[in-house]
């Protein structure tokens, strides 16, 4: 059994983020991608490791650039391995240990996995180019962090703008439920219990309804 599918079998639940319907794939970086995934993809690109303050030990961050690139692209990336060394260090059973011990000393290209991405074009673009290709966006607001204006639409686009708020000066890329769930099914035939449509059900207070199976009839008579 592969790197990602005992991430995903395993401990995989607690990286999920909440995000509706289809979402926008930015280059080809796909949910559950790693590092060296995105290397094959864009093999000319130079890659480069950010440390921006707030990032915890479980977060790496890469900027990509490059001739043939439109401007500059960070990936956020989940770092699984500091997870898996907590389990050893408060213990794992025997029939598990080899496996969460390959998982924990796994190399970069392997135990990255891709959480977002960011997209920095050279030159501001205009906001309504977006708002033709999106449609209207479902959310307007500023950020709490700087104050920052953007727009955000459910498919998993977030346009940073100018204090104008006529351009977009960066573009975030988030992963949807639908995405992740579609991802996991191409990749590794199966769907985590954390994604299933049903745990989503609850989560949003709906009523789960479950037709019982018919029951075998009874031998004689």
């Amino acid at each position: 059994m592969c790197i990602r599918r005992l991430l995903g079998c395993l401990f995989f639940a607690f990286c999920l983020g909440t995000s509706p319907a289809c979402a926008e794939i930015y280059k080809d970086i796909r949910p559950l991608d790693t590092l060296a995934d995105i290397k094959a993809k864009l093999p000319g690109a130079t890659y480069e490791r950010l440390h921006p303050a707030w990032a915890q030990e479980w977060d790496t961050i890469y900027s990509v650039s490059g001739q043939g690139l439109s401007g500059t692209i960070v990936v956020k990336f989940h770092d699984d391995r500091p997870s898996f060394r907590k389990k050893l260090q408060e213990g794992v059973d025997a029939e598990h240990k080899d496996v969460v011990e390959k998982l924990a000393n796994a190399s970069d290209e392997d135990a990255l996995s891709v959480d977002w991405v960011r997209w920095i074009p050279v030159a501001s673009i205009p906001l309504p180019r977006f708002v033709s290709k999106y449609g209207k966006p479902d959310t307007a607001a500023f950020s709490d962090e700087d104050l920052q204006p953007y727009r955000v639409w459910k498919k998993g686009v977030t346009a940073f703008l100018a204090d104008d708020e006529k351009s977009v000066v960066r573009v975030d890329y988030f992963f949807t439920r639908d995405e992740l769930r579609q991802e996991y099914k191409s990749k590794y035939g199966f769907v985590p219990d954390f994604l299933s449509q049903e745990q989503e059900d609850k989560s949003a207070g709906r009523a789960v309804v479950k037709v019982p199976k018919k029951a075998k009839k009874k031998s004689g008579g």
